[in-house]
């Protein structure tokens, strides 16, 4: 499967697989799964409850068109850019120049969705995900944005950062580390636990890059004897310094 290597805002480098078109196409039928489901028990919710009344065709444009409409853009921004139907394939919208996602990213995509796949009947969604080099449908293009296959069975969350154990009387080695933020800690630790989990040399090199730029950023020498036991140090003192 193709991958592409894009390098966070902590100049840290992951290489991601991308989603390919028939992982996309599954999530999407998943999306209009849920979609259809919530038209139909809303339609029959309406026909119920409003058959006699004027609500009835506010209850239609604002909780069933409303759904319809802006589900996509709303699912994608509110988790992190992902759809159920993502989420179930794991699969995930990330920015090629190592940033978040912002909503305009977002809005991009789903405007475009019209163009690409409903008017097009999907053609040319599909033509553009089969014939780019990094499966991009236009929006992508635009946005700059990519599909990614998540690695792992679950992808990190601040959740897993506040699991970390700590003691009442910790003392922080690296003070300095509050200048970055939870969205850091967050890539960070995901780049530790692949290392520890993969084990393989590129995952090394990525660790090893990363301890080093991340210690020239916050001014100090690396006490640690390994790279990881250095980045779990700093994620470990994050933690504790901003609880």
């Amino acid at each position: 499967m193709a991958s592409i290597s894009i390098t966070t805002t902590q100049n840290v480098t992951i290489d991601h697989t991308l989603a390919d078109f028939r992982q996309r196409l599954a999530a999407y039928f998943i999306d209009i799964l849920i979609v259809l489901a919530w038209v139909i028990i809303h339609s029959v919710i309406k026909s119920l409850l409003f058959s006699n009344s004027g609500l009835g065709d506010a209850y239609f444009y604002v909780v069933i068109i409303s759904f319809f409409s802006f589900y996509t853009l709303l699912m994608e921004y509110f988790m992190n850019g992902q759809t159920p139907g993502k989420r179930a394939l794991n699969i995930r919208v990330v920015k090629l120049n190592g940033n978040e996602p912002a909503f305009m990213d977002y809005f991009i995509r789903w405007s475009l969705r019209f163009i690409e796949i409903y008017l097009s009947s999907g053609v040319l969604a599909t033509i553009m995900i089969n014939t780019t080099n990094l499966n991009q449908r236009l929006a992508d293009i635009i946005a700059g944005t990519v599909i990614v296959k998540i690695q792992g069975n679950h992808s990190v969350t601040s959740d897993d950062l506040l699991k970390i154990s700590s003691q009442n009387n910790y003392e922080p080695s690296y003070p300095e580390v509050t200048i970055f933020s939870e969205n850091d800690m967050l890539t960070i630790k995901k780049l530790v636990d692949r290392y520890l989990s993969i084990g393989n040399e590129a995952h090394r090199l990525l660790v090893v890059d990363a301890a080093n730029n991340l210690s020239k950023k916050m001014g100090v020498n690396i006490k640690e004897k390994k790279p990881e036991l250095f980045l779990k140090t700093i994620i470990r003192d994050y933690v504790v310094l901003t609880r």
